[in-house]
C-alpha cells in the first residue's frame, strides 16, 4: 500500500472580508489618512491595525491616547466615554473601514506599496541587506496554487536573476527542502512549503529604540482580504531554514479575478 502523501500547507479563508463581484467599492474620501486613530469594540483588532496604518494614518491604537483625531468604533453608537475624551474627534463606524480599504489597496502588492508610501520599511529583520520585492500575478494553473507557485519560480525572470552558486559547500539537508534547478542557469536552491512564509517579515517606521513595528502576523492579517486561498514558499540558497540567502515568497487566489498574486522578498546576509 502507498504511502499517503504528506499535505501541502494551504489555508483556506472566508468571503465576508471579499469585494463582491458587481459591487466596486464606493468613491469616498479617505478619512485615515494622516490621522490618530482610536480603536475600540473591534472583533479583530490588528486586521483594523494593517489596514489603516496602510491607508495613511499616522497612529492606530486600542487605548485612549492623547492627540486622537479618529475614533473608530464597532458598535452601532460612539462609546460614551470616548465621546467625553474626544469632544472634536471625527467618530467613524468600524464597517467604514473595509470598503475604504478596498476602494485604496486593491491588491496585496498595492498593500505593501501602500505601506512603503506611507514611510514604512518592509523588510525581514535580520536582513543585513535593502530587501528585495518581486510582485508577481499569473493565471492559477491545474487548479493547484503550489504548481503555480513552481510555475512562478520556473518562468520568472526574476527568480533567474536572483538565485546564484552557493558561497560555500552544501554540508547538510533538511528533510522539508527539495532541490530545484533554476532553469537555463545551471543552478540549484532548494524550496520548502510554509504556510505563513512571511511570518519572518515585518513593517517598520521610524527610528531609535522605539519604531513603530507591524510584526509579521499583524502585517498578514489581511490575507483574507484578497485571497479565498493562499500558502507559500522558502526558496533558499541551502537546504536549511538558516540558509544564508533566500526569498520567502506568499501568494493566494484573487477573490475577484481569480489570477493568483503575491509577493517575493529577499532575505540576504551581507
Amino acid at each position: 500500500m502507498e504511502p499517503a502523501r504528506p499535505m501541502l500547507p494551504l489555508k483556506q479563508h472566508p468571503t465576508r472580508l471579499h469585494v463582491q463581484a458587481g459591487k466596486a467599492p464606493a468613491n469616498a474620501a479617505n478619512f485615515a489618512v494622516g490621522k490618530s486613530a482610536y480603536v475600540i469594540d473591534v472583533d479583530d483588532y490588528a486586521l483594523y491595525r494593517s489596514m489603516l496604518y496602510a491607508l495613511g494614518a499616522k497612529s492606530v491604537a486600542n487605548k485612549m491616547m492623547a492627540h486622537v483625531d479618529l475614533i473608530v468604533h464597532g458598535g452601532a453608537e460612539a462609546p460614551p466615554k470616548a465621546r467625553a475624551k474626544y469632544p472634536s474627534g471625527e467618530f467613524v463606524r468600524a464597517d467604514a473601514v473595509l470598503p475604504l480599504f478596498h476602494q485604496e489597496v486593491p491588491s496585496f502588492a498595492e498593500y505593501v506599496r501602500s505601506l512603503q508610501r506611507h514611510g514604512f520599511t518592509v523588510r525581514n529583520p535580520s536582513d543585513e541587506g535593502g530587501a528585495t520585492l518581486d510582485f508577481f500575478e499569473m493565471p492559477l494553473c491545474d487548479g493547484s496554487l503550489h504548481a503555480t507557485l513552481l510555475q512562478y519560480l520556473r518562468d520568472s525572470p526574476f527568480i533567474r536573476k536572483f538565485a546564484g552558486k552557493q558561497h560555500f559547500p552544501i554540508d547538510e539537508r533538511e528533510d522539508a527542502y527539495v532541490p530545484f534547478e533554476v532553469p537555463g542557469s545551471g543552478v540549484t536552491w532548494y524550496y520548502a512549503w510554509v504556510r505563513d512564509a512571511w511570518s519572518r517579515v515585518s513593517a517598520q517606521r521610524g527610528e531609535g529604540d522605539y519604531p513603530l513595528e507591524i510584526k509579521g502576523e499583524q502585517l498578514m492579517r489581511v490575507e483574507p482580504v484578497f485571497w479565498t486561498q493562499s500558502t507559500g514558499m522558502y526558496f533558499y540558497e541551502y537546504p536549511h531554514v538558516d540558509s544564508i540567502s533566500g526569498l520567502f515568497i506568499q501568494a493566494g487566489v484573487d477573490a475577484l479575478t481569480g489570477q493568483v498574486n503575491g509577493a517575493a522578498i529577499s532575505r540576504v546576509w551581507t
